[in-house]
């Protein structure tokens, strides 16, 4: 196999390529057309179609159809610049551009090249991204022949498939891990460690060991439930009360540093945290979702599309309420509660009928105990398969970039041809 042979592209992000490539704008291969365009064209068919736009699929649309093999740009909004890849027959919304093949063009080639460009770069703005199809049209790519095209192409194919196989067997032991977690807390919150048990009346918590006793949640409360402030929270002041909303919050309830907002103290007052409350979310796609505010070094205060609930120390430990809300029991619960109304919203009226399972302080300190050592455990596991995950999209994201611009080569070239023209696939 005769190896490439590199010079100058004279485009920085390029670099050097090989010499029997070309370099070509964006608008020398494929017209690119945007959603706009598209809809105005409007054919009326029988059949239901995927709707693109914003790089993703959005529904289904019945007025419009174009068929065959594109790639899709994201044009406006946080997908700004992503690429994805349409088949068939399919209808484009406002928020995507669609680039149709001229000639010498490999779908999926050209597709991994304008990914790996981060076209974001080119927006129009910052605050609202937006890319100019006039812009994009005149930029630059290395064009190698279209022999090579599809060999890079089948290339990226096969390793990009088994990169993703290997990420998802990762990603599938992270879920087992959480999945256990719950598991054994689950067993933990509502067996204890006795073998007597006793029945209840709950559905959720059919047995409890004998000596514990099962609750209401606004028995075991120090106060009443109450709602957070009314406020829209656009300040980001750092000598105020952080404002704590929804999606400060992450699933394993650590606090986000990068989402700060804040409320004026004569606002934020009525509304401020102590060590040990804890926040439960009562509305949306984070409903059920809890918090407890912990070693939190200044004052911060709640959002009103949270609950706080604060225990009384001697009958629980909050952070014996927050565990027994990652338990499936309390997964359950939540569940019953959908199923009896018509959205999904859980207020202070219902949060404060949550069975919960009390066990004597002593019970508790050993069960969290137990719970924070295995939690530890498994958070310790779950960081070193992150960290693998990140290396392979690393080493994923890098593959792509030296295969599209030809500094890792896939493809033979034939030593008997002096204009390289005839070449083999590896």
């Amino acid at each position: 196999m005769v190896k490439y042979e590199y010079t100058e592209s004279g485009i920085e992000w390029i670099g050097d390529f090989p010499k029997h490539w070309k370099i070509h704008r964006i608008k020398d291969i494929v017209n690119l057309k945007s959603g706009d365009n598209i809809v105005s064209e409007q054919i009326t068919v029988d059949d239901e179609f995927p709707v693109y736009g914003g790089n993703g699929l959005r529904g289904y649309y019945t007025s419009y159809t174009h068929e065959g093999d594109f790639v899709l740009i994201g044009r406006q909004g946080a997908l700004c610049g992503n690429i994805n890849y349409a088949h068939g027959k399919f209808w484009a919304s406002e928020h995507a551009v669609v680039a149709t093949p001229i000639k010498f063009t490999e779908i999926i080639w050209l597709g991994e090249l304008l990914r790996i460009m981060n076209l974001n770069q080119y927006s129009n703005s910052a605050a609202q991204p937006g890319l100019s199809v006039e812009k994009i049209k005149n930029l630059y790519l290395p064009i190698p022949p279209k022999d090579e095209q599809i060999a890079i192409a089948k290339y990226l194919d096969k390793a990009c498939k088994d990169l993703d196989r290997i990420l998802e067997i990762k990603r599938k032991q992270i879920k087992n891990l959480q999945e256990q977690l719950k598991s054994q807390i689950s067993n933990w919150f509502t067996r204890g460690t006795q073998l007597e048990l006793k029945n209840t009346d709950s559905l959720v918590i059919p047995e409890i060991p004998i000596h514990w006793q099962l609750l209401k949640l606004k028995r075991v409360l120090e106060e009443k439930l109450k709602y957070g402030a009314n406020e829209s929270g656009d300040l980001d002041n750092p000598d105020d009360p952080r404002y704590i909303r929804i999606t400060d919050f992450d699933d394993d309830g650590t606090l986000r540093d990068d989402t700060f907002k804040s409320l004026p103290p004569e606002i934020a007052k009525e509304y401020l945290l102590s060590e040990g409350d804890i926040l439960f979310a009562r509305s949306g796609a984070t409903v059920g979702k809890t918090f407890i505010f912990k070693n939190y070094k200044g004052i911060a205060c709640y959002a009103g599309y949270l609950i706080k609930a604060v225990t009384l120390k001697y009958k629980m430990l909050p952070d014996y309420l927050y565990y027994f809300t990652k338990t499936k029991m309390y997964e359950d619960w939540k569940n019953l509660i959908f199923t009896q109304a018509t959205i999904q919203n859980i207020g202070a009226d219902k949060y404060q009928y949550l069975p919960v399972p009390v066990p004597p302080i002593d019970e508790q300190k050993e069960i969290l105990r137990k719970t924070d050592l295995l939690n530890e455990q498994i958070k310790e596991a779950q960081s070193s398969i992150e960290k693998q995950i990140d290396t392979l999209l690393n080493y994923k994201k890098s593959l792509i970039h030296e295969v599209v611009t030809g500094k890792k080569q896939v493809y033979g070239l034939s030593s008997t041809s002096s204009d390289q023209k005839k070449r083999q696939p590896i």
